[in-house]
């Protein structure tokens, strides 16, 4: 992007805040026929979608989001993961949807603003509502406020589920393939599971159902991969500065205090990158 175009971008974001032009993600506001629903938390990066912050004539993306992060404009360049659409509106019948991410909230607003129209996702929890640990990111599911017994948890990240390892599926990585299908591999799997009394452990439910219907992922799926150190300043996953002055998220004014099941967890910040 040239001077003239950045200055052009800065000039329509003034404007549309002189405005009153709100185009932040607006979150449902079914809540009480979702209470009603079984929970599907989702991971943003690599299990949703594949964001990268520099053009890359190997990347095949879909589009350019806009994303104001501490008074800087990045450029995010964005690939949906195949069958995401009908992903989100089929499991939206039978689960409250809600996103766990350890991007910035102004990066996962734009994201969902973009993936999300029809409003399928009822919540999301960013950077904030994370607990790092020795580089390593892990999600407290118990900030969620919901029974985990009726909570399934997808990340492509295991040390997400360290926390809450019952209620963990590990999905393989994506990249930016035309041909993936974990999200359609997963819409039986996770009817299945929605009709059970309770999903936990979520490891034994899929041994349940791998017997009948065969492997959830190929071998060719399952293998996790490497992610390389992003440029400094991205907003995403794979390559964060991790600060303690990240704006927390809107419905959370205060950070986990029970951070200890079985074991003391003591949140390490750094300011270096890590790998999400």
């Amino acid at each position: 992007m040239n001077c003239l175009q950045y200055i052009k971008k800065c000039y329509e974001n003034l404007r549309q805040k002189r405005e009153g032009q709100d185009e932040s993600y607006r979150l449902s506001t079914q809540e009480s026929e979702l209470r009603k629903k079984k929970i599907l938390v989702l991971d943003l990066d690599e299990t949703l979608v594949h964001c990268e912050f520099k053009e890359n004539q190997n990347f095949n993306y879909e589009t350019i989001l806009d994303v104001w992060h501490r008074g800087m404009l990045y450029n995010v360049y964005l690939c949906r993961r195949p069958h995401l659409e009908q992903f989100l509106k089929q499991m939206s019948v039978y689960y409250e949807i809600i996103i766990f991410t350890a991007g910035y909230e102004s990066y996962c607003d734009k994201v969902l603003q973009y993936i999300d129209v029809d409003k399928h996702i009822s919540d999301y929890f960013a950077r904030s509502n994370c607990i790092f640990v020795n580089g390593n990111c892990l999600k407290d599911l118990a900030i969620l406020d919901r029974p985990l017994d009726q909570l399934i948890f997808i990340d492509n990240n295991p040390n997400a589920f360290e926390l809450q390892p019952d209620n963990g599926l590990l999905i393989p990585s994506f990249l930016d393939s035309d041909e993936d299908e974990c999200l359609l591999r997963l819409i039986p799997f996770l009817t299945f599971m929605a009709n059970k009394s309770s999903v936990k452990p979520v490891n034994q439910c899929l041994k349940e159902y791998e017997t009948i219907n065969g492997s959830l992922f190929g071998d060719s799926d399952i293998t996790l991969q490497c992610h390389l150190d992003g440029e400094e300043g991205s907003l995403n996953e794979d390559s964060c500065i991790i600060s303690d002055d990240v704006p927390q998220h809107r419905k959370t004014k205060t950070l986990m205090q029970h951070q200890s099941k079985g074991k003391q967890v003591q949140e390490a910040r750094s300011q270096s990158l890590f790998s999400g």
